[in-house]
């Protein structure tokens, strides 16, 4: 079939790495469209018309009763691509142990699954019950939304719900001490430029402690994240890019795309969260933060 754009998406991976700051810059890895991203982008497209008309309807049906993520579990629509498996492969190589991976907000897990190979132990969290129905049929072990914090892991992945949460800061300061036991590995994605909320019900709602992100641009924002948030927590770059992050579509479009950053960090056993440094082994200053924003 012929897709809507044709088959150049490079547009979708493209950053000026120019404007990384160089701590990033130095980790950043140019990605491309591949083969399981061409087969996601093929078979939105090859949704039918009746598929899309009947989702429609009963999804208008639903509203009054379910929000819009139990919708979309109900009526299988609204799936969502983050990465390939050979992505996820590649960013999770230096990963020491593979003794248990949690994914956090894992959906339906279709994006769980292509981490999960290897892994003796597969666990999830998620919020809504029609999508933790899905989770355990896959048979990866499900467990509340509080008590995930009471393990140790080798590797979680926090895939775009750091936007979707209330207090992102609190939730990257738990899988820091999470990970910290066994020198483990995480995966965050967020889209940018970023723009929190939280689903309550059948509403959007503001996050009561969103992340203080700075900057305008997709570069700027990365930077920001990576150098001025997750490095003084005590994480460790290893592995930076910019990936799409797909979803089925509908009636209007076949498929929506937003841009994701996509970031592997390591924590050192020994590690300590304290403060930023630069690349001479300076603390970073209030001053050398806001020149992100230029």
């Amino acid at each position: 079939m012929e897709l809507e754009y044709g088959t150049d998406f490079s547009y979708w991976y493209h950053v000026d790495q120019d404007r990384l700051q160089q701590s990033v810059r130095e980790k950043f890895h140019k990605h491309k469209y591949d083969e399981e991203t061409e087969e996601f982008v093929v078979n939105a497209c090859n949704i039918s018309y009746f598929k899309h008309v009947s989702d429609n309807f009963f999804s208008l049906f639903l509203v009054p009763f379910l929000g819009a993520t139990s919708r979309n579990a109900i009526l299988n629509r609204g799936v969502m691509f983050v990465g390939s498996s050979t992505l996820f492969a590649a960013m999770l190589e230096p990963c020491p142990h593979r003794d248990s991976l949690l994914d956090i907000g894992a959906g339906s897990g279709n994006v769980t699954e292509k981490m999960a190979a290897g892994f003796t132990e597969v666990f999830a969290t998620e919020t809504c019950p029609q999508m933790v129905s899905r989770l355990t049929g896959r048979g990866y072990t499900v467990l509340g939304i509080d008590n995930w914090v009471d393990r140790s892991y080798s590797v979680i992945s926090c895939l775009n719900v750091l936007d979707r949460c209330h207090r992102p800061m609190e939730m990257l300061r738990s899988m820091y001490n999470c990970l910290k036991e066994r020198g483990g590995m995480a995966i965050i994605a967020l889209v940018l430029p970023y723009n929190g909320s939280v689903e309550e019900g059948q509403e959007w709602v503001a996050q009561e402690e969103p992340l203080e992100m700075r900057g305008i641009s997709f570069e700027q924002q990365l930077s920001y994240f990576c150098h001025y948030i997750l490095q003084p927590m005590g994480f460790q770059l290893s592995y930076v890019t910019k990936v799409p992050y797909l979803c089925t579509g509908d009636l209007h479009n076949k498929y929506y795309s937003l841009s994701d950053g996509l970031i592997a960090v390591t924590v050192s056993p020994e590690g300590t969260p304290d403060e930023a440094v630069d690349n001479e082994g300076d603390t970073v200053t209030e001053n050398q933060s806001a020149a992100v924003e230029e």
